[in-house]
């Protein structure tokens, strides 16, 4: 079985639909990347799934801009600046972590496959699972994603291909940087992957 990977993107702060009709259109279930692109093309990446891609993008921006994820300087440096023990401390802080927060956010973009054009929803869980295994073999630090995510059992094979077809060449590069070009193939009969790349 084959399932397709159409990507679109990237949607980011300054270019998110604001239409009703335009926001419906990609708020859909699909998988995703959301990159923090930093000096020198250097990236953070997270790999994601959800029924409902837009909402999903502002529950990400929102932890940002809320100081309730772990913020990156320019040069892709964690700042320990979160005091688990008294959240008002760090508000405390806020002159100095609330532009850190808003240029996170700046550098943060979606690429996103919607199920609709290639794949069918309740392969999302596996998708994503594979693409997490992808980025964290080809990218030098790995995903943001902490939890492992189970593939499930599937009694065929398949195989998960990526078309660049509705992003530019910028944004094919850096997808190819996370989850390469050549197709993720599943063998049931092993159930685990096997990465081409």
């Amino acid at each position: 079985m084959e399932l397709y990977l159409c990507w679109r993107g990237p949607v980011r702060s300054g270019n998110f639909p604001t239409e009703a009709d335009a926001i419906e259109n990609i708020n859909q279930p699909g998988v995703y990347l959301r990159l923090k692109l930093y000096e020198n093309e250097r990236a953070i990446a997270y790999v994601g799934q959800s029924t409902h891609l837009v909402t999903r993008f502002d529950q990400h921006l929102t932890r940002l801009l809320s100081l309730q994820q772990t913020l990156r300087d320019r040069d892709r440096l964690a700042v320990e600046f979160q005091n688990t023990e008294n959240r008002f401390a760090t508000l405390n802080e806020i002159e100095a972590v609330g532009p850190m927060a808003i240029e996170e956010a700046l550098r943060t973009q979606f690429y996103f496959a919607l199920a609709q054009d290639g794949f069918d929803a309740d392969y999302l869980t596996l998708i994503e699972a594979m693409l997490k295994a992808r980025a964290e073999g080809l990218m030098q630090e790995k995903p943001e994603n902490i939890q492992t995510i189970n593939p499930g059992e599937f009694d065929h094979n398949i195989s998960i291909i990526s078309d660049f077809s509705n992003v530019d060449a910028v944004g094919r590069a850096v997808i190819e940087n996370v989850v390469g070009t050549t197709p993720i193939e599943i063998t049931a009969e092993r159930e685990e992957f096997v990465d081409a790349d």
